[in-house]
């Protein structure tokens, strides 16, 4: 017999903001009786099952089966907001920024409109109530700061094409590299042979070419396996964000180390064993880019074997910081894909057709340094004599790097893919961000589903109609030199707040109170971070610092924090910060508690399991 039970009892926990019991509540509701069963009951209490915090009460954001009246939903907003407002005072941990201009005074009036950019940004589309007008300008002006061809022209493949992410730069991702597994595996979206007509409307069908012939390599030699050739390989430094594995896991593409480990055993070019990600320069020790000369010899070894290269750089790591250099990486790589026919080859999709693809992919993860870059380098271009120049040249020397799509080495426009979060540099009340790419990387021709009447090319459905906004906001409330100003004035800062914590280490040495080892102050090249011993659970607690273990080259494993001197973050901040962490006992750490037992983990694979992907649970953005 099938049903529901009539029968079962609801706990009693409290709930709600008057601690009333679960049963009383669907009593009151009118939900006793034999009808509780429409309604499943807790099976724990709710505020012993999640994470507490003391200055927020469980209950008072808990809702009943009668819902809350004005004064109770009144008085638990107020409370979230104090609460946010405290936070938001002393954020310094993250790569959020926390000022956000004249966000409310502007835009507060458009959240009485339900905004959807759904579908293609540059088609209107059936659904009305969407800002893409406003994003196509929010677009065309990330293209011309990352030197891409604009605006959007469908007709010409080196124009540029992205849209407005409604999550971050995670979303980005996720589509960079879907797209680039289509394009290098020999995939693409085309009209059904033998459909469409007049009387009917084309299907679209995905399909997968057939593996070239030994002599289909062009540019080169040719590969030495052409069954190899719609097999793309991954490759990504051991500093990269989570968000790059868990895309990578989520769309079944291999990584060098899972290809090398099971089918090139005891061959791996830079290691005894094939390492699950591309070194980092230096080890843990340095400063988070990628190991160019590591990576070089990595690719050159698959690129030999007929692999496409897949390609993920990072553009300010999550932790450190740091900047892969693509510039020097694009000039070591790309003679070895010239030799190896990956630089162009034709796929041939219908008889006689075929498609000119690269056997490369270059995407970078800019999700902070893709936001404020462009505007180091209009600073640097400035007259030498400027008060702009002079500031910049203060802080760093040298040349801006490289990372967009005005990058060209041996005449190869490098940049693939490109992402940024709207929420780190610019600033937004929620995660978005930008995805940008070149019309010739595309797999899919324009579709324009009936119900929405725009072509579905982005990653998600419905999209977020404030976002653009927000970041159009953001960039049409100065002008590009004032831009370029704040980005100088954050290296400034990310250097007062470096010098600070070194003159705090020499404080606490003069008083006797400094820790073993020093405060293990660091800062990369250019980054807006700098990191440092991990202080109490108070501190952390009150500024959000983001902390991560790390094993020092050493052996030594030592507990980070880090602050990053985003435009919200000043100097008068950065002083009270400090002073913090000169107090007794900042950096007092606990003595080590025995941890729960857990089960042993694998000491040894069962036969044919082979490792995939290292999936990291601390650092890297998690703490």
């Amino acid at each position: 017999m099938s049903g529901h039970s009539t029968e079962r009892q609801h706990p009693d926990f409290p709930y709600g903001p008057n601690d009333t019991a679960w049963s009383s509540l669907l009593t009151s509701a009118g939900l006793d009786d034999g009808r509780a069963s429409v309604i499943a009951g807790p099976a724990r209490d709710p505020r012993e099952a999640y994470p507490s915090d003391p200055e927020l009460e469980i209950g008072e954001f808990e809702i009943p089966a009668e819902g809350l009246n004005a004064q109770q939903r009144k008085r638990a907003l107020n409370r979230l907001e104090t609460y946010l407002v405290g936070k938001h005072e002393t954020m310094v941990g993250f790569q959020g920024n926390q000022d956000m201009g004249h966000c409310q005074q502007d835009l507060a009036r458009f959240l009485e409109f339900h905004l959807n950019n759904i579908g293609d940004p540059f088609q209107q589309g059936n659904y009305k109530l969407n800002t893409k007008i406003v994003e196509r300008a929010v677009l065309d002006h990330y293209a011309s700061l990352w030197r891409a061809s604009w605006p959007y022209d469908a007709d010409n493949p080196d124009s540029y094409w992205g849209y407005v992410l409604t999550m971050g730069s995670t979303e980005g991702n996720l589509y960079a590299l879907a797209a680039a597994r289509d394009y290098l595996s020999g995939k693409k979206l085309i009209t059904e042979p033998g459909g469409g007509g007049e009387q009917q409307e084309s299907q679209m069908m995905y399909v997968q070419a057939a593996p070239p012939t030994p002599a289909a390599g062009r540019g080169g030699t040719g590969p030495e396996n052409p069954n190899n050739a719609y097999r793309p390989v991954a490759f990504y430094s051991e500093d990269t964000h989570y968000s790059v594995i868990k895309a990578v896991r989520t769309l079944a593409i291999d990584t060098f180390a899972a290809i090398g480990r099971q089918e090139y055993p005891g061959q791996c070019p830079v290691a005894d064993e094939w390492p699950m990600e591309v070194p980092s320069k230096g080890g843990a020790d340095g400063s988070g880019e990628i190991d160019v000369d590591k990576l070089e010899r990595l690719v050159r070894f698959f690129a030999e074997r007929g692999h496409p290269i897949l390609l993920l750089l990072n553009f300010g790591t999550t932790f450190k910081g740091a900047y892969d250099n693509v510039e020097k990486i694009a000039v070591r790589l790309i003679p070895i894909l010239a030799e190896n026919g990956l630089l162009e080859r034709d796929i041939e999709f219908e008889p006689g057709r075929t498609d000119r693809r690269r056997g490369f992919w270059v995407h970078v993860d800019g999700a902070l340094g893709a936001g404020f870059m462009p505007f180091l380098r209009i600073a640097a271009a400035e007259e030498h004599s400027s008060e702009l120049a002079i500031q910049l040249r203060r802080e760093i020397k040298g040349k801006i790097p490289e990372f967009d799509f005005g990058l060209e080495v041996q005449g190869v426009d490098v940049v693939s893919s490109l992402v940024m979060s709207g929420h780190k540099w610019p600033g937004a009340p929620w995660p978005c961000g930008v995805f940008m790419t070149k019309n010739k990387f595309r797999v899919e021709p324009s579709a324009k589903p009936a119900y929405t009447g725009s072509p579905d090319t982005t990653f998600a459905g419905s999209r977020n109609g404030l976002s653009p906004l927000v970041l159009w906001n953001h960039l049409a409330s100065k002008s590009i030199r004032e831009h370029a100003a704040s980005a100088v004035r954050a290296l400034r800062v990310t250097r007062y707040l470096e010098s600070s914590l070194r003159e705090l280490e020499d404080r606490l040495d003069r008083e006797d109170r400094l820790p073993e080892g020093g405060l293990y102050v660091d800062r990369s090249a250019m980054a807006l971070t700098v990191r440092f011993r991990q202080p109490i659970e108070a501190i952390i607690e009150k500024w959000s610092l983001s902390c991560q273990p790390m094993r020092m080259n050493s052996g030594e494993l030592r507990q980070y924090a880090h602050v990053f001197a985003m435009p919200s973050v000043t100097e008068e901040k950065i002083d009270v910060f400090i002073e913090d962490l000169f107090a007794e006992g900042a950096f007092d750490r606990p003595e080590p508690q025995p941890r729960p037992e857990r089960p042993a983990g694998a000491s040894t694979f069962a036969t044919d399991v082979q490792p995939l992907a290292l999936v990291p649970v601390i650092g890297r953005g998690f703490q």
